[in-house]
């Protein structure tokens, strides 16, 4: 049975099965059971869909959880991963393996990592609750958020395999980040209440700035990716007009999401590209921006602070302390450092295995406002968002795995501006790929002081994307030396590439 035959027998049974659903509910006036017929109709198109890459990038930007019924706050990686990984069983089992090629994106090291994660698990086992939402904590999202992380780090090299997919896999960063960077920027200016309520219903956390401005906390993630590849222009081969309007698109959602962390990240991820691709006089100039920019909120902060609204200059926060006071960043701060110091106490008592996940019981029953804090302390020590990765995986798998990520993330940053530096003349595309890898995760390094878990999919994204650029590149040299220059060739395959995307 050929692809077309089997495409034609799945449409005919999808129609089948939409008009008996159609008419069951139309005949119930209950509408649920259509909507399921919908989504599950939507899921079989996924599968059938050829290509990984659009639903792998969709499930890992988008900021929203499917509200399921006995699932709370399901994440959309979870379904997205899930079919992929379906899909690629089903294609390599109906061609027999055959003109399938794949990188591995995993390492010793991060497999050292995930078997001592895995056997922390099996320590203290848990199961979710089975409405989505109990009494006790169970700590069962942060075990599977682990399982989703190396669900990424072992599969990207197999959806990817090949610098075709690379392209598309950037070209897809690109386009999913510009159209949420979009999307929650107008949700932002439009002070809508009704946004802000559905946004929160499907798992985003949404606050408000003090002019009534919406605040999404994802969104200067999108601005951070925009930025950077506004700074390599041979990665998506982009115009100076495109690449201009990537800048501005980025550094509005780096501002109107109004994280400090993510203020610093932008000066990185700007001065580490810069270097990466020896542009020294340039980032020579954009360290006296910085710190130009960094001295005028300081000194400037006081008077700012003064004004009745604040508004959008949370993020400068990071270097005024009269506007971190005034916009309640420093009260932030003391939130984060109470539970760094409960962390650090419960570290303590079991330093080399952690104490997993979990285990918390009866954690919403509280009669006031101060068991209310203490309950919320505890909870966020039973799941891992004490807001500091590095405490977090110290607590939860013990300070050996902590110290041992840390050599991971620190290896990788040192092997991908190596080969960036390496590349920038030779191969500019795999060259600028490594810049987009080490940028992001010297930023991640820095951000996860201040951040959830170590159990974040895009930190694992980031190290499996650099352990592919480098097993990419052996592969085209070996099929250089077996006389397949066509496949190995950067400047043809670039060439091609644009060829085939135009």
């Amino acid at each position: 049975m050929n692809p077309r035959q089997i495409t034609a027998l799945v449409t005919f049974g999808i129609a089948i099965f939409l008009s008996i659903c159609a008419g069951i509910s139309i005949s119930l006036e209950d509408y649920g059971l259509l909507a399921l017929a919908a989504g599950f109709t939507l899921w079989i198109v996924l599968v059938v869909m050829p290509g990984y890459i659009p639903l792998l990038v969709v499930g890992l930007l988008l900021p929203f959880s499917l509200p399921l019924p006995i699932v709370w706050n399901c994440p959309f990686l979870l379904i997205a991963l899930g079919t992929c990984i379906l899909k690629y069983w089903l294609e390599r089992g109906l061609t027999h393996h055959k003109n399938l090629t794949s990188i591995s994106s995993i390492n010793w090291s991060c497999g050292i990592f995930f078997a001592w994660v895995f056997l922390r698990y099996c320590m203290n086992p848990s199961i979710p609750n089975m409405m989505g939402f109990g009494r006790s904590v169970t700590g069962f999202r942060s075990w599977l958020n682990y399982s989703l992380c190396f669900g990424v780090l072992f599969f990207l090299g197999r959806f990817v395999a090949n610098r075709q997919g690379l392209f598309k896999l950037a070209r897809w960063l690109a386009v999913v980040s510009i159209f949420f960077s979009v999307v929650l920027l107008v949700a932002a200016f439009s002070k809508s209440f009704s946004a802000a309520l559905v946004l929160t219903y499907l798992g985003m956390y949404v606050t408000t700035f003090d002019n009534g401005f919406l605040r999404f906390v994802v969104l200067p993630g999108f601005g951070l990716s925009l930025l950077s590849f506004a700074m390599l222009p041979d990665l998506l081969k982009l115009k100076p007009l495109a690449r201009s309007a990537l800048v501005i698109i980025g550094i509005c959602a780096i501002i109107v999401g109004g994280n400090r962390s993510s203020l610093g990240g932008a000066a990185i991820i700007s001065l580490v590209i810069l270097l990466l691709r020896r542009k020294f006089l340039l980032a020579t100039a954009v360290t006296g921006v910085i710190l130009a920019v960094s001295a005028g909120g300081y000194f400037g902060g006081a008077i700012l602070s003064r004004l009745p609204q604040t508004g959008l200059l949370r993020a400068f926060a990071l270097v005024s302390p009269a506007l971190a006071e005034s916009t309640g960043g420093d009260a932030n701060m003391e939130w984060r450092e109470v539970r760094w110091q409960r962390a650090l106490e419960e570290i303590k008592k079991h330093p080399f295995v952690g104490e997993g996940y979990g285990g918390l019981e009866n954690a919403f029953e509280f009669t006031d406002s101060a068991q209310m804090e203490e309950t919320s302390q505890e909870m966020s020590l039973a799941t891992g968002g004490v807001h500091n990765g590095y405490l977090a995986s110290a607590l939860a798998l013990g300070i050996p795995a902590s110290l041992f990520f840390i050599f991971i993330l620190f290896g990788n940053i040192y092997f991908n501006a190596n080969r960036a530096l390496t590349l920038q003349k030779k191969d500019p595309v795999l060259g600028e790929a490594h810049c987009f890898v080490c940028a992001n995760l010297v930023a991640n390094s820095a951000g996860i002081f201040v951040a959830s878990d170590l159990n974040d999919p895009m930190i694992w994204f980031y190290l499996a994307m650099g352990i592919f650029l480098i097993r990419l590149q052996r592969r085209e040299r070996k099929q250089a030396m077996a006389g397949q220059p066509a496949k190995a060739a950067p400047a043809f395959v670039d060439r091609v590439l644009v060829n085939q995307i135009a």
